[in-house]
C-alpha cells in the first residue's frame, strides 16, 4: 500500500498551491507533486499511487459539518484537551476543500476512496491528520514532562506547549525573515522525531528567502508530516490515537501512552445506553474476525443467551491500571476488530508485557458503569502492582456476551 500526504489548506482558488508527497516502503520521500486545483491534485495522487491501493493523509476535514466554518464536536474537544486550535473552529478561516469534494475528485480520477484508512490495506482511503497535532505530539514526546510521571498537572503542561507559527494568520503578520525563521524552527521540531524524512522541505527552504520558497517549504513540511503519521498509524497503531468517530469527524494523532490517555479519555460522540443485542447482530459485527457460537447446549427461555466469540486475530487494547478493577472508560482500542461493549460479560486476554504468555480472565463487575474484576487476583498481581497508574496492553483472545435472542 502506498502512503501519500497532501497539504490542501492553500487550495482556495486565490492562486495557492497544494503539495503532495509519496513515501517509499522505508518511509523516505519517493516523489512529490504540486497542483493548482482539486482535479489536478486528484490526478497527481493517482499518478503517485501507481495503480496500488493507498492511504492519502490530508489536513482538511474529511468528515464534518455541511455548513462551512461550523465547528465539529471533535474540533472543540481538541482545542480544550490538547490546546490546539484547528483552522476550522468558529471564527477561523474554514476549510478551503471539503471532504465531499475531495472524495468526488478522487473518484473522478478513477480512485474511489473510503473516508478513513483501511487497516486491511486492500482499499484506498483518506486519513484526516493535522500538522499542528503532529508537532504538538513531537514536542510532548521529546519533553521532560513526558517521562516525569510524578510531575503535577501534566495535562496543563501538554496544553501549554506552544507551536511555531509558520502558517496561517499569525505567520502572515510577520516579516519575510520571521516567516522563514518560523518554518526553519518547525523543521527543527519535526526533526526531533528521527523517523520523518524532511529532506524535500529543507531543500525548498534553502532555495531562497522569498515568499514563494517559504510557502512551498511550509506546505511540503505539512505534507511530509501527514504522510509520516499515516505510515505510523498503519505500521504502529499503538503509537497513535484515532480520536473521534468515522461518521461525525475524526483525526489521527501520533501519541505515547499518556497522550493516548488524554486524547481518548472522553467519547467524542454522545454516549449511548449499552443494551443487549441479538446473537444475529453480534455475528454480523464480528463474523469476519471471530468464531461466534452459543455457550448453552439447551435453550433456556426467559433469560439472556450467553454467546462466545473466539477471535482469529486477537484485537489489541490497553488500559490504565488505576483501581482494583479495569474500567472500560479507561480502556482504549488500539488495533484489530473492535469488541462491542453491549452485553460484554467476560474476556480471556493475554498481556503484551514480558511474561504475559498465560491467558488471564476479566469478569464483569456488579457496578452499573462497565468494569471488570481481575480473576483471579493473584494471577494478575504476579504481573503488575495494584493501582500503579501504568498503562498495560492486552489482546482479547475470547469474549463472552449476554445477548437477547433474535
Amino acid at each position: 500500500m502506498r502512503i501519500l500526504g497532501g497539504d490542501l489548506r492553500d487550495l482556495d482558488g486565490s492562486g495557492g498551491e497544494a503539495h503532495l508527497v509519496a513515501l517509499d516502503e522505508n518511509g523516505a520521500a519517493a516523489g512529490s507533486a504540486r497542483a493548482n486545483d482539486l482535479p489536478a491534485f486528484a490526478r497527481e495522487a493517482s499518478r503517485l499511487a501507481s495503480g496500488e491501493p493507498f492511504v492519502l493523509a490530508v489536513d482538511v476535514p474529511v468528515v464534518g459539518p455541511a455548513a462551512p466554518g461550523k465547528p465539529r464536536r471533535l474540533d472543540g474537544w481538541v482545542h480544550r484537551r490538547l490546546g490546539v486550535r484547528l483552522p476550522f473552529l468558529r471564527g477561523g478561516s474554514g476549510a478551503a476543500v471539503s471532504g465531499t469534494d475531495l472524495l468526488a475528485a478522487l473518484a473522478g480520477a478513477g480512485q474511489p476512496c473510503l473516508p478513513y484508512p483501511d487497516r486491511d490495506r486492500r482499499l484506498s482511503g483518506l486519513a484526516e491528520i493535522h500538522p499542528e497535532l503532529v508537532l504538538k505530539s513531537i514536542l510532548w514526546e521529546t519533553s521532560t514532562a513526558s517521562t516525569a510521571r510524578d510531575l503535577d498537572d501534566r495535562e496543563s503542561l501538554l496544553r501549554a506547549m506552544a507551536l511555531p507559527a509558520y502558517r496561517g494568520a499569525r505567520s502572515a503578520r510577520g516579516t519575510r525573515a520571521e516567516r522563514w525563521a518560523a518554518v526553519d524552527l518547525a523543521l527543527k521540531v519535526a526533526a526531533t522525531d528521527g523517523r520523518l524524512d524532511l529532506r524535500l522541505a529543507r531543500e525548498e527552504l534553502a532555495s531562497g528567502a522569498g515568499d514563494a520558497p517559504i510557502a512551498r517549504a511550509a506546505s511540503l513540511l505539512d505534507a511530509l508530516l501527514l504522510a509520516g503519521v499515516a505510515r505510523r498509524y498503519l505500521e504502529e497503531p499503538e503509537r497513535c490515537a484515532f480520536v473521534g468517530a468515522r461518521e461525525s469527524g475524526y483525526t489521527i494523532v501520533p501519541a505515547d501512552a499518556f497522550l493516548r490517555r488524554v486524547a481518548l479519555r472522553e467519547a467524542t460522540r454522545a454516549p449511548e445506553r449499552a443494551r443487549l443485542f441479538p446473537r444475529a447482530t453480534l455475528t454480523q459485527r464480528l463474523g469476519r474476525h471471530a468464531s461466534v457460537r452459543a455457550l448453552e447446549l439447551v435453550d433456556m427461555g426467559g433469560r439472556a443467551q450467553r454467546v462466545e466469540a473466539v477471535f482469529e486475530t486477537p484485537p489489541l487494547y490497553e488500559f490504565d491500571n488505576l483501581d482494583e478493577m479495569m474500567w472500560w472508560k479507561h480502556c482504549r482500542h488500539v488495533s484489530g476488530a473492535e469488541v462491542p461493549a453491549e452485553g460484554l460479560d467476560e474476556m480471556v486476554v493475554r498481556l503484551e508485557a514480558k511474561g504475559g504468555e498465560t491467558p488471564l480472565r476479566l469478569v464483569r463487575s456488579r457496578h452499573k458503569t462497565l468494569s471488570f474484576r481481575f480473576e483471579p487476583q493473584q494471577g494478575w498481581r504476579q504481573r503488575m502492582a495494584p493501582r500503579d497508574g501504568k498503562t498495560y496492553a492486552f489482546r482479547v483472545l475470547r469474549a463472552v456476551f449476554e445477548a437477547e435472542r433474535s
